[in-house]
């Protein structure tokens, strides 16, 4: 993109990206100052029946099934659209399964971390896992595909709920003790960081065809 360009995008998605940045620039420094323990011992000890239910469920908002419902909407309407969901969403998953399986595959989720030392207050009817923790790949599900939304979308309004959704799929993670706040920070920085790439090179793709739905798509 040219600096001008640049500048109206970051203007247009001010409202998604602004927080973003926020959260990037307050939460490594969380990371710094506190150990992990700590940090989600302070959230686990936050919880209630109404938000029990609510992140329960929530938290599927950020799963693979919830992306391809979306891509497969999309694929009606606009199959750029769908195109650049899609593809953003397989890399940054892509990412997050590798490094959740080699580099970090020693990295235990709170269940096991805590085993033995602390009684974590655990949400009934949820099944905690006990490895595979860093990096979150709800996390990084829920930040790609609310910030690619947020970026197809127009309307301001929906740019700031789709940054809300991306942050309560990612806090539903550490409320359920499925994470750390660690892991839901590097997941986030994945989805939007892949997304943000794939964007750009989709748009430089100029095929008016790209813009109908998959079936006039293909029909040429």
């Amino acid at each position: 993109m040219k600096l001008v360009d640049v500048k109206a995008f970051l203007k247009t998605n001010f409202l998604f990206l602004f927080p973003y940045l926020i959260f990037v620039f307050f939460g490594i420094g969380w990371i710094i100052l506190d150990t992990k323990a700590e940090k989600h011992l302070e959230f686990n000890s936050f919880h209630n029946s109404f938000f029990d239910s609510f992140f329960y469920y929530f938290t599927f908002l950020g799963d693979g099934i919830t992306a391809t419902l979306v891509v497969l909407i999309l694929a009606v309407i606009n199959f750029r659209n769908a195109l650049f969901v899609g593809v953003a969403n397989i890399i940054a998953a892509l990412i997050t399964q590798l490094l959740k399986h080699t580099l970090f595959a020693d990295v235990v989720r709170p269940k096991k971390f805590f085993e033995g030392m602390h009684d974590l207050y655990f949400v009934p009817g949820v099944d905690n896992y006990l490895y595979n923790s860093f990096p979150s790949g709800h996390s990084t599900c829920a930040f790609s595909l609310y910030l690619a939304l947020a970026l197809i979308v127009e309307q301001k309004i929906y740019k700031l709920i789709f940054c809300v959704v991306a942050f309560l799929v990612g806090y539903s993670r550490i409320y359920l003790s499925q994470h750390f706040f660690e892991d839901v920070y590097a997941g986030s920085l994945i989805g939007v960081s892949i997304t943000l790439i794939v964007y750009y090179f989709i748009n430089k793709i100029n095929a008016d065809r790209m813009n109908h739905s998959v079936i006039k798509f293909f029909k040429g």
